[in-house]
Protein backbone atom coordinates (compact mmCIF):
# COMPACT_ATOMS: atom_id res chain seq x y z
CA UNK A 1 0.00 0.00 0.00
CA UNK A 2 1.49 3.20 -1.15
CA UNK A 3 2.19 6.20 1.52
CA UNK A 4 0.37 9.49 1.47
CA UNK A 5 3.99 11.24 0.73
CA UNK A 6 5.20 8.56 -1.73
CA UNK A 7 3.83 11.15 -4.38
CA UNK A 8 5.79 14.02 -3.00
CA UNK A 9 8.61 14.77 -4.67
CA UNK A 10 12.01 13.46 -3.48
CA UNK A 11 14.03 15.54 -0.59
CA UNK A 12 17.75 15.73 -0.91
CA UNK A 13 19.77 16.13 2.66
CA UNK A 14 21.48 19.50 2.18
CA UNK A 15 22.87 21.73 4.36
CA UNK A 16 19.47 23.35 5.34
CA UNK A 17 17.50 20.35 6.12
CA UNK A 18 20.34 19.40 8.27
CA UNK A 19 20.51 22.76 9.70
CA UNK A 20 16.86 22.85 10.56
CA UNK A 21 16.82 19.54 12.12
CA UNK A 22 19.47 20.07 14.36
CA UNK A 23 18.31 23.98 15.55
CA UNK A 24 14.90 21.49 15.91
CA UNK A 25 16.84 19.13 18.09
CA UNK A 26 18.03 21.84 20.36
CA UNK A 27 14.96 24.27 20.52
CA UNK A 28 12.54 20.54 21.51
CA UNK A 29 15.33 20.20 24.48
CA UNK A 30 16.21 16.86 22.76
CA UNK A 31 19.31 15.20 25.13
CA UNK A 32 22.92 14.54 23.89
CA UNK A 33 22.83 17.43 21.58
CA UNK A 34 25.13 20.76 21.52
CA UNK A 35 24.02 23.27 23.84
CA UNK A 36 21.68 25.97 22.40
CA UNK A 37 24.13 28.73 23.70
CA UNK A 38 26.82 27.25 21.72
CA UNK A 39 27.75 28.09 17.65
CA UNK A 40 26.29 25.29 15.32
CA UNK A 41 28.73 22.50 14.89
CA UNK A 42 27.57 19.53 13.28
CA UNK A 43 30.76 17.35 14.44
CA UNK A 44 29.79 18.04 17.42
CA UNK A 45 25.72 16.50 17.09
CA UNK A 46 25.20 13.10 19.39
CA UNK A 47 21.48 13.07 18.02
CA UNK A 48 19.46 13.08 14.61
CA UNK A 49 16.71 12.96 13.52
CA UNK A 50 15.37 13.15 9.93
CA UNK A 51 12.49 10.90 9.66
CA UNK A 52 9.21 11.80 7.70
CA UNK A 53 10.95 14.29 5.29
CA UNK A 54 10.54 12.30 1.91
CA UNK A 55 14.20 11.39 1.52
CA UNK A 56 15.58 9.34 -1.16
CA UNK A 57 19.12 8.82 -0.57
CA UNK A 58 21.20 9.20 2.25
CA UNK A 59 24.08 12.49 1.89
CA UNK A 60 26.12 14.81 3.25
CA UNK A 61 26.07 12.64 7.28
CA UNK A 62 29.94 12.66 7.30
CA UNK A 63 29.83 15.96 8.47
CA UNK A 64 28.23 13.96 11.70
CA UNK A 65 31.11 12.45 12.91
CA UNK A 66 29.94 11.93 17.13
CA UNK A 67 26.39 11.01 15.52
CA UNK A 68 25.64 8.16 18.50
CA UNK A 69 21.49 8.13 17.39
CA UNK A 70 20.18 8.48 13.62
CA UNK A 71 16.41 8.34 13.29
CA UNK A 72 15.54 8.26 9.29
CA UNK A 73 12.41 6.45 9.42
CA UNK A 74 9.24 6.92 6.95
CA UNK A 75 11.21 8.25 4.21
CA UNK A 76 11.48 6.81 0.54
CA UNK A 77 14.77 5.59 0.73
CA UNK A 78 16.34 2.75 -1.50
CA UNK A 79 19.60 2.13 -0.34
CA UNK A 80 21.93 2.26 2.91
CA UNK A 81 24.74 4.42 2.31
CA UNK A 82 27.00 7.39 3.54
CA UNK A 83 27.30 5.62 7.05
CA UNK A 84 30.65 5.50 6.51
CA UNK A 85 32.17 8.24 8.97
CA UNK A 86 29.59 7.47 11.84
CA UNK A 87 31.56 4.92 13.62
CA UNK A 88 30.46 6.16 16.69
CA UNK A 89 27.08 5.22 15.83
CA UNK A 90 24.73 3.13 18.46
CA UNK A 91 21.29 3.28 17.39
CA UNK A 92 20.03 3.79 13.56
CA UNK A 93 16.30 3.55 12.56
CA UNK A 94 15.65 2.81 8.79
CA UNK A 95 12.19 1.68 9.70
CA UNK A 96 9.41 2.34 6.42
CA UNK A 97 11.45 2.77 3.82
CA UNK A 98 11.42 1.32 0.53
CA UNK A 99 15.34 -0.55 1.25
CA UNK A 100 15.84 -3.83 -0.86
CA UNK A 101 19.20 -5.03 0.40
CA UNK A 102 21.17 -4.91 3.86
CA UNK A 103 24.76 -3.38 2.89
CA UNK A 104 26.94 -0.38 3.90
CA UNK A 105 26.94 -1.29 7.57
CA UNK A 106 30.45 -1.98 7.93
CA UNK A 107 32.31 0.45 9.48
CA UNK A 108 29.13 0.97 12.31
CA UNK A 109 31.00 -1.60 14.74
CA UNK A 110 29.45 -0.04 17.63
CA UNK A 111 26.03 -0.42 16.71
CA UNK A 112 23.92 -1.98 19.14
CA UNK A 113 20.31 -1.30 17.81
CA UNK A 114 19.61 -1.45 14.48
CA UNK A 115 15.57 -1.44 12.70
CA UNK A 116 15.16 -1.89 9.07
CA UNK A 117 11.50 -2.75 9.82
CA UNK A 118 9.05 -2.31 6.93
CA UNK A 119 11.24 -2.41 3.84
CA UNK A 120 11.50 -4.59 0.93
CA UNK A 121 14.16 -6.89 1.89
CA UNK A 122 14.35 -10.56 1.13
CA UNK A 123 17.91 -11.51 2.38
CA UNK A 124 19.28 -11.06 5.56
CA UNK A 125 23.15 -10.41 5.15
CA UNK A 126 26.61 -8.37 5.04
CA UNK A 127 26.01 -7.52 9.00
CA UNK A 128 29.11 -9.26 10.17
CA UNK A 129 31.35 -6.16 11.83
CA UNK A 130 27.77 -5.32 13.96
CA UNK A 131 29.49 -7.34 16.51
CA UNK A 132 27.70 -5.42 19.27
CA UNK A 133 24.01 -5.80 17.82
CA UNK A 134 21.52 -6.11 20.47
CA UNK A 135 18.04 -5.22 18.84
CA UNK A 136 17.26 -6.15 15.78
CA UNK A 137 14.18 -5.32 14.03
CA UNK A 138 13.80 -6.74 10.33
CA UNK A 139 10.08 -6.98 10.57
CA UNK A 140 7.60 -6.58 7.64
CA UNK A 141 9.90 -7.08 4.98
CA UNK A 142 10.20 -10.05 2.32
CA UNK A 143 12.72 -12.71 4.41
CA UNK A 144 11.62 -16.23 3.32
CA UNK A 145 14.78 -18.42 3.90
CA UNK A 146 15.85 -20.52 7.00
CA UNK A 147 19.38 -19.44 6.00
CA UNK A 148 18.81 -15.84 7.14
CA UNK A 149 17.34 -17.06 10.46
CA UNK A 150 20.69 -18.99 10.49
CA UNK A 151 22.71 -15.99 9.63
CA UNK A 152 21.91 -14.38 12.95
CA UNK A 153 23.46 -17.10 14.65
CA UNK A 154 27.10 -15.35 14.77
CA UNK A 155 25.91 -12.19 16.93
CA UNK A 156 26.03 -13.41 20.38
CA UNK A 157 25.16 -10.31 22.05
CA UNK A 158 21.51 -10.52 19.87
CA UNK A 159 18.64 -10.44 22.77
CA UNK A 160 15.18 -8.78 20.98
CA UNK A 161 14.56 -9.49 17.40
CA UNK A 162 11.22 -8.97 15.70
CA UNK A 163 10.96 -10.83 12.79
CA UNK A 164 6.66 -10.62 12.59
CA UNK A 165 5.44 -9.79 8.78
CA UNK A 166 8.01 -11.67 6.57
CA UNK A 167 6.36 -14.51 4.90
CA UNK A 168 9.01 -17.16 6.61
CA UNK A 169 7.02 -15.57 9.80
CA UNK A 170 3.64 -17.34 8.37
CA UNK A 171 5.03 -20.85 7.90
CA UNK A 172 3.92 -23.08 10.51
CA UNK A 173 6.94 -24.02 12.13
CA UNK A 174 8.05 -20.65 12.18
CA UNK A 175 8.42 -20.07 15.74
CA UNK A 176 10.22 -23.52 17.08
CA UNK A 177 12.64 -23.00 14.47
CA UNK A 178 13.50 -19.69 15.06
CA UNK A 179 14.12 -20.27 19.37
CA UNK A 180 15.74 -23.35 18.47
CA UNK A 181 18.13 -22.28 16.04
CA UNK A 182 18.71 -18.61 17.86
CA UNK A 183 19.63 -19.67 21.80
CA UNK A 184 20.97 -16.10 21.97
CA UNK A 185 17.48 -14.47 21.73
CA UNK A 186 15.07 -13.57 24.95
CA UNK A 187 12.37 -12.02 23.11
CA UNK A 188 11.29 -12.74 19.51
CA UNK A 189 8.63 -10.75 17.96
CA UNK A 190 8.49 -8.25 21.38
CA UNK A 191 7.38 -11.14 23.50
CA UNK A 192 9.59 -13.33 25.87
CA UNK A 193 10.61 -16.94 24.95
CA UNK A 194 9.86 -19.64 27.73
CA UNK A 195 12.47 -22.45 28.80
CA UNK A 196 10.49 -24.93 27.87
CA UNK A 197 9.50 -24.65 24.16
CA UNK A 198 13.03 -23.73 23.59
CA UNK A 199 13.94 -27.30 24.98
CA UNK A 200 11.09 -28.50 23.23
CA UNK A 201 12.39 -26.90 20.01
CA UNK A 202 16.00 -27.71 20.56
CA UNK A 203 15.19 -31.18 20.87
CA UNK A 204 13.35 -31.40 17.47
CA UNK A 205 15.65 -29.81 15.72
CA UNK A 206 18.65 -31.88 17.88
CA UNK A 207 19.95 -33.52 14.43
CA UNK A 208 20.01 -30.83 12.54
CA UNK A 209 21.66 -28.14 14.99
CA UNK A 210 24.38 -31.04 16.04
CA UNK A 211 25.13 -30.60 11.96
CA UNK A 212 24.90 -27.20 12.15
CA UNK A 213 26.96 -26.41 15.63
CA UNK A 214 30.08 -28.57 13.39
CA UNK A 215 29.80 -26.81 10.38
CA UNK A 216 30.26 -23.27 12.38
CA UNK A 217 33.18 -24.54 14.64
CA UNK A 218 34.74 -25.43 11.49
CA UNK A 219 34.11 -22.45 9.63
CA UNK A 220 35.33 -20.33 12.71
CA UNK A 221 38.38 -22.38 12.88
CA UNK A 222 38.93 -21.47 8.94
CA UNK A 223 38.45 -17.82 10.23
CA UNK A 224 40.56 -17.93 13.29
CA UNK A 225 43.50 -19.40 10.55
CA UNK A 226 42.95 -16.66 8.03
CA UNK A 227 43.07 -14.36 10.41
CA UNK A 228 46.30 -15.47 12.31
CA UNK A 229 47.57 -15.74 8.67
CA UNK A 230 46.38 -12.11 7.87
CA UNK A 231 48.48 -10.55 11.36
CA UNK A 232 51.23 -12.35 10.44
CA UNK A 233 51.62 -11.08 6.93
CA UNK A 234 50.92 -7.84 8.78
CA UNK A 235 53.81 -8.43 11.12
CA UNK A 236 56.00 -9.13 8.23
CA UNK A 237 55.28 -6.41 5.86
CA UNK A 238 55.84 -3.65 8.73
CA UNK A 239 59.61 -5.51 9.43
CA UNK A 240 59.14 -5.18 5.40
CA UNK A 241 59.97 -8.62 4.51
CA UNK A 242 57.03 -10.21 3.65
CA UNK A 243 56.80 -13.26 1.49
CA UNK A 244 60.62 -13.66 2.36
CA UNK A 245 60.13 -16.75 4.55
CA UNK A 246 59.52 -18.22 1.37
CA UNK A 247 60.77 -18.62 -2.59
CA UNK A 248 58.39 -16.15 -3.89
CA UNK A 249 61.93 -14.03 -5.32
CA UNK A 250 63.23 -17.16 -7.02
CA UNK A 251 59.87 -17.84 -8.04
CA UNK A 252 59.10 -14.60 -9.59
CA UNK A 253 62.74 -14.42 -11.31
CA UNK A 254 61.54 -16.92 -13.53
CA UNK A 255 57.79 -16.19 -13.79
CA UNK A 256 58.40 -13.98 -16.55
CA UNK A 257 61.28 -15.01 -17.62
CA UNK A 258 60.14 -16.84 -20.98
CA UNK A 259 63.92 -17.42 -22.34
CA UNK A 260 64.84 -18.73 -18.86
CA UNK A 261 61.93 -21.34 -18.71
CA UNK A 262 63.97 -22.76 -21.85
CA UNK A 263 67.53 -22.10 -21.13
CA UNK A 264 67.11 -24.89 -17.72
CA UNK A 265 65.66 -27.53 -20.11
CA UNK A 266 69.50 -28.24 -20.92
CA UNK A 267 70.95 -31.29 -20.10
CA UNK A 268 72.49 -30.76 -16.68
CA UNK A 269 71.07 -27.84 -15.72
CA UNK A 270 69.04 -29.79 -12.78
CA UNK A 271 71.72 -29.58 -10.47
CA UNK A 272 73.10 -26.11 -11.14
CA UNK A 273 68.97 -24.88 -10.57
CA UNK A 274 68.78 -26.49 -7.41
CA UNK A 275 71.74 -25.51 -6.06
CA UNK A 276 71.18 -21.52 -7.30
CA UNK A 277 67.36 -22.30 -5.77
CA UNK A 278 68.58 -23.67 -2.15
CA UNK A 279 71.23 -20.80 -1.97
CA UNK A 280 68.91 -18.07 -3.48
CA UNK A 281 66.26 -18.99 -0.55
CA UNK A 282 68.90 -19.10 2.29
CA UNK A 283 70.03 -15.39 1.45
CA UNK A 284 66.39 -14.52 1.03
CA UNK A 285 65.33 -16.38 4.23
CA UNK A 286 68.33 -14.73 6.22
CA UNK A 287 67.11 -11.61 5.37
CA UNK A 288 63.56 -12.20 6.43
CA UNK A 289 64.85 -13.27 10.08
CA UNK A 290 67.23 -10.14 10.53
CA UNK A 291 64.23 -8.12 9.23
CA UNK A 292 61.80 -9.56 12.06
CA UNK A 293 65.09 -9.14 14.60
CA UNK A 294 65.14 -5.03 13.55
CA UNK A 295 61.83 -4.75 13.99
CA UNK A 296 61.68 -5.78 17.09
CA UNK A 297 64.42 -2.97 18.55
CA UNK A 298 62.57 -0.90 16.54
CA UNK A 299 58.91 -1.02 18.70
CA UNK A 300 61.24 -0.93 21.53
CA UNK A 301 63.17 2.06 20.82
CA UNK A 302 59.09 3.51 19.78
CA UNK A 303 57.61 2.26 23.23
CA UNK A 304 60.66 3.97 25.48
CA UNK A 305 60.00 6.75 22.70
CA UNK A 306 56.45 7.25 24.04
CA UNK A 307 56.68 6.05 27.78
CA UNK A 308 58.90 8.83 28.22
CA UNK A 309 57.05 11.26 26.32
CA UNK A 310 53.77 10.72 28.26
CA UNK A 311 55.69 10.94 31.78
CA UNK A 312 56.98 14.23 30.89
CA UNK A 313 53.38 15.43 30.19
CA UNK A 314 51.89 14.04 32.82
CA UNK A 315 54.73 15.57 35.33
CA UNK A 316 53.91 18.57 33.30
CA UNK A 317 50.22 18.60 34.11
CA UNK A 318 51.01 17.58 37.85
CA UNK A 319 52.78 20.67 38.00
CA UNK A 320 50.43 23.26 36.08
CA UNK A 321 47.49 21.49 38.38
CA UNK A 322 49.61 22.14 41.52
CA UNK A 323 50.05 26.10 40.50
CA UNK A 324 46.37 26.44 39.51
CA UNK A 325 45.33 25.28 42.85
CA UNK A 326 47.74 26.99 44.60
CA UNK A 327 46.28 30.55 43.02
CA UNK A 328 42.61 29.30 43.69
CA UNK A 329 43.76 28.99 47.72
CA UNK A 330 45.01 32.95 46.70
CA UNK A 331 42.16 34.15 45.35
CA UNK A 332 40.17 32.74 47.78
CA UNK A 333 41.97 34.40 50.44
CA UNK A 334 42.03 37.50 48.45
CA UNK A 335 38.45 37.91 48.21
CA UNK A 336 37.52 37.11 51.78
CA UNK A 337 39.44 40.42 52.50
CA UNK A 338 36.45 42.72 51.18
CA UNK A 339 32.72 42.22 51.30
CA UNK A 340 32.57 42.40 47.66
CA UNK A 341 28.07 41.42 47.64
CA UNK A 342 28.58 45.47 49.62
CA UNK A 343 31.03 47.02 48.20
CA UNK A 344 32.33 45.09 45.18
CA UNK A 345 36.03 44.81 43.77
CA UNK A 346 38.26 47.52 45.03
CA UNK A 347 40.67 49.17 42.56
CA UNK A 348 43.58 48.39 44.58
CA UNK A 349 42.35 44.61 44.96
CA UNK A 350 41.63 44.34 41.23
CA UNK A 351 44.95 45.48 40.21
CA UNK A 352 46.65 42.98 42.82
CA UNK A 353 44.28 40.45 41.37
CA UNK A 354 45.48 41.08 38.04
CA UNK A 355 48.95 41.11 38.67
CA UNK A 356 48.41 37.77 40.40
CA UNK A 357 47.05 36.29 37.09
CA UNK A 358 50.06 37.60 34.99
CA UNK A 359 52.07 36.01 36.91
CA UNK A 360 49.93 33.30 37.05
CA UNK A 361 49.89 33.18 32.83
CA UNK A 362 53.91 33.27 33.17
CA UNK A 363 54.12 30.34 35.56
CA UNK A 364 51.85 28.09 33.42
CA UNK A 365 53.77 29.48 30.02
CA UNK A 366 57.05 28.92 31.64
CA UNK A 367 55.97 25.64 32.32
CA UNK A 368 54.91 25.13 28.97
CA UNK A 369 58.11 26.64 27.32
CA UNK A 370 59.92 23.80 29.61
CA UNK A 371 57.74 20.92 28.34
CA UNK A 372 58.67 22.59 24.49
CA UNK A 373 61.81 22.20 25.09
CA UNK A 374 62.24 18.89 26.88
CA UNK A 375 59.85 17.18 23.86
CA UNK A 376 61.91 18.73 21.48
CA UNK A 377 65.26 17.24 22.65
CA UNK A 378 63.57 14.28 23.39
CA UNK A 379 62.00 13.91 19.52
CA UNK A 380 65.19 14.59 18.17
CA UNK A 381 67.48 12.02 20.28
CA UNK A 382 64.51 9.51 19.22
CA UNK A 383 64.75 10.37 15.88
CA UNK A 384 68.69 10.05 15.58
CA UNK A 385 68.31 6.94 17.02
CA UNK A 386 65.60 5.57 14.65
CA UNK A 387 67.32 7.07 11.66
CA UNK A 388 70.48 4.95 12.53
CA UNK A 389 68.53 2.00 13.19
CA UNK A 390 66.93 2.28 9.55
CA UNK A 391 70.19 3.16 8.30
CA UNK A 392 71.77 -0.54 9.66
CA UNK A 393 68.74 -1.95 8.12
CA UNK A 394 69.39 -0.57 4.75
CA UNK A 395 73.09 -1.25 4.62
CA UNK A 396 72.82 -4.96 6.06
CA UNK A 397 70.05 -5.56 3.69
CA UNK A 398 72.26 -3.58 1.00
CA UNK A 399 75.01 -6.19 1.30
CA UNK A 400 72.58 -9.10 1.31
CA UNK A 401 71.32 -8.12 -2.45
CA UNK A 402 74.66 -7.54 -3.14
CA UNK A 403 75.14 -11.28 -2.22
CA UNK A 404 72.10 -12.20 -4.41
CA UNK A 405 73.11 -10.17 -7.69
CA UNK A 406 76.35 -12.00 -7.43
CA UNK A 407 74.61 -15.18 -6.84
CA UNK A 408 73.30 -14.77 -10.19
CA UNK A 409 76.16 -14.01 -12.16
CA UNK A 410 77.51 -16.59 -10.99
CA UNK A 411 74.59 -18.76 -11.97
CA UNK A 412 74.11 -17.13 -15.44
CA UNK A 413 77.86 -17.76 -16.62
CA UNK A 414 76.97 -21.24 -15.71
CA UNK A 415 73.71 -21.54 -17.86
CA UNK A 416 76.43 -19.82 -20.50
CA UNK A 417 78.77 -22.19 -20.03
CA UNK A 418 76.22 -24.85 -20.25
CA UNK A 419 74.53 -23.82 -22.95
CA UNK A 420 77.47 -23.47 -25.21
CA UNK A 421 78.42 -26.70 -24.48
CA UNK A 422 74.86 -28.03 -25.71
CA UNK A 423 74.86 -25.56 -28.73
CA UNK A 424 78.34 -27.73 -29.81
CA UNK A 425 77.22 -31.47 -29.13
CA UNK A 426 73.79 -29.84 -30.95
CA UNK A 427 76.05 -29.21 -33.93
CA UNK A 428 77.87 -32.36 -34.03
CA UNK A 429 74.58 -34.21 -33.97
CA UNK A 430 75.13 -35.78 -30.53
CA UNK A 431 71.92 -34.60 -29.11
CA UNK A 432 68.82 -35.25 -30.82
CA UNK A 433 65.56 -35.80 -29.02
CA UNK A 434 66.96 -34.24 -25.67
CA UNK A 435 64.54 -31.16 -25.52
CA UNK A 436 61.40 -29.98 -26.89
CA UNK A 437 61.21 -28.49 -30.16
CA UNK A 438 61.01 -24.70 -29.26
CA UNK A 439 63.72 -24.81 -26.67
CA UNK A 440 66.00 -26.16 -29.81
CA UNK A 441 65.03 -23.47 -31.79
CA UNK A 442 67.21 -21.31 -29.28
CA UNK A 443 70.27 -23.48 -29.61
CA UNK A 444 70.87 -22.69 -33.69
CA UNK A 445 74.20 -20.41 -32.58
CA UNK A 446 76.33 -19.31 -29.99
CA UNK A 447 74.70 -15.59 -30.75
CA UNK A 448 71.21 -16.89 -30.24
CA UNK A 449 72.15 -18.77 -27.04
CA UNK A 450 73.93 -15.88 -25.49
CA UNK A 451 71.69 -13.16 -26.28
CA UNK A 452 68.74 -15.27 -24.82
CA UNK A 453 71.30 -15.87 -21.64
CA UNK A 454 71.51 -11.91 -21.43
CA UNK A 455 68.06 -11.34 -21.36
CA UNK A 456 66.96 -13.94 -18.78
CA UNK A 457 70.24 -12.58 -16.23
CA UNK A 458 68.39 -8.73 -17.06
CA UNK A 459 64.73 -10.19 -15.83
CA UNK A 460 66.49 -11.78 -12.98
CA UNK A 461 68.11 -8.60 -11.92
CA UNK A 462 65.13 -6.22 -12.15
CA UNK A 463 63.43 -8.64 -10.44
CA UNK A 464 66.07 -8.62 -7.32
CA UNK A 465 66.40 -4.62 -8.11
CA UNK A 466 62.75 -3.90 -7.53
CA UNK A 467 62.24 -6.05 -4.41
CA UNK A 468 65.32 -3.79 -3.05
CA UNK A 469 64.36 -0.13 -4.32
CA UNK A 470 60.50 -1.40 -2.76
CA UNK A 471 62.13 -2.18 0.73
CA UNK A 472 64.37 0.40 0.96
CA UNK A 473 61.77 3.11 -0.02
CA UNK A 474 58.93 1.68 1.81
CA UNK A 475 61.20 1.53 5.23
CA UNK A 476 62.49 5.86 4.07
CA UNK A 477 58.73 6.82 3.61
CA UNK A 478 57.74 4.94 7.12
CA UNK A 479 60.17 7.11 9.15
CA UNK A 480 59.33 9.82 7.10
CA UNK A 481 56.02 9.78 7.69
CA UNK A 482 56.32 8.93 11.53
CA UNK A 483 58.68 11.95 12.72
CA UNK A 484 56.11 14.32 10.66
CA UNK A 485 53.46 13.24 12.92
CA UNK A 486 55.64 13.36 15.83
CA UNK A 487 56.33 17.05 14.92
CA UNK A 488 52.99 17.60 13.70
CA UNK A 489 51.23 16.16 17.24
CA UNK A 490 53.93 16.56 19.67
CA UNK A 491 55.03 20.06 18.88
CA UNK A 492 52.64 22.08 17.10
CA UNK A 493 49.04 20.61 17.91
CA UNK A 494 49.56 19.73 21.67
CA UNK A 495 51.59 23.04 22.23
CA UNK A 496 49.07 25.02 20.30
CA UNK A 497 46.23 23.73 22.36
CA UNK A 498 47.84 23.82 25.37
CA UNK A 499 48.79 27.55 24.76
CA UNK A 500 44.84 27.97 24.03
CA UNK A 501 43.64 26.31 27.27
CA UNK A 502 46.00 28.95 29.44
CA UNK A 503 44.80 31.64 27.89
CA UNK A 504 41.23 30.49 28.03
CA UNK A 505 41.85 30.42 31.93
CA UNK A 506 43.54 33.34 32.71
CA UNK A 507 40.70 34.89 29.93
CA UNK A 508 37.76 33.34 32.44
CA UNK A 509 39.34 33.94 35.31
CA UNK A 510 40.15 37.78 34.72
CA UNK A 511 36.23 37.75 33.33
CA UNK A 512 35.60 36.54 36.97
CA UNK A 513 36.72 39.57 38.95
CA UNK A 514 35.21 41.85 36.53
CA UNK A 515 31.70 40.72 36.38
CA UNK A 516 32.10 41.18 40.43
Amino acid sequence: MARLYDAIEPEVISMSMLQHAVESSRADGESLVIPKDEKLNFSEVNVLRLDFRNILRMENLWLFSNLTKLQMDNNIIERIEGLDTLQKLTWLDLSFNNITRIEGLDSLTELTDLSLYNNRITIIENMDSLKKLNVFSIGNNQIDDENSIRYLRRFDNLRTLCLRGNPFASKPDYYIFTISHLPQVHFLDYKLIDDAPREEATKKYEIQLQQLITLEEQEREKEKTGEDQAKQYQLHKDAFVENMDQNQLFTAMFKDDVEGQKLILVPGSDELMTQFEQKCNAIVYSMFEFGLKEKEIRDREIEDFWICVNEAKNENTRQAAAIVDEFKTYRSTLFAKEDLEQQGVSPELASEYDDALTNLRNKLMALEITLVDQLEETIQTFERNLAEMVSNFTESMRANFSQLRELQAFFNENIINLCVATVERIMKGELEDEFPDDTRELFTDKDTIMNACQTSDEVHRTKIDQREDEMFSRISNWLTTMMDNIHEEEEYKRNRKRIIEISRLIDYLRADIEDM
